[in-house]
């Protein structure tokens, strides 16, 4: 015999392995399209940075966090012996007309001559992005 609504509801409640839906189902989904969105755009960027790296090393890792505005990356350069780990510790994005405009808010790296020198030339800046990579980044953030 088929169980009420009612006792079917009590069934539910009472079974320990009943996960609720709602918003904590509806958060997790959140939290699992943003990380997609996140190596989407790793993925994108990775390419078009060892385009331009390819006669001196390539990216071996990047992480992105648009959430949090965070980037990690890790390179391996000709003449390293080590990667070297870069970090942004806090980024911007704007747009000025058609250009969409990065600016780094704080970055650190593993080596203390570069974290000095994006610090004093890089971190600050409103570096113009290429007009494609302002596109993806209209569309994934």
């Amino acid at each position: 015999m088929a169980k009420s609504r009612v006792a079917r509801a009590r069934s539910v409640a009472g079974d320990e392995n009943h996960k609720p839906t709602g918003v904590p189902a509806t958060k997790g989904l959140l939290d699992v399209l943003h990380r997609s969105k996140d190596a989407t755009l790793a993925f994108t960027a990775r390419i078009a940075i060892n385009a331009k790296l390819r006669s001196i090393g390539q990216m071996t890792e990047i992480s992105i966090d648009t959430k949090n505005k965070r980037v990690r990356v890790r390179l391996e350069l000709l003449g390293e012996k080590e990667p070297i780990e870069v970090e942004i510790l806090r980024y911007s994005l704007k747009e000025k007309g058609e250009t969409t405009y990065i600016t780094i808010e704080d970055a650190t790296s593993s080596r203390e001559w570069l974290t000095v020198a994006l610090r004093e030339f890089v971190v600050g800046q409103d570096l113009a992005l290429p007009a494609k990579a302002g596109a993806v980044l209209k569309f994934l953030t």
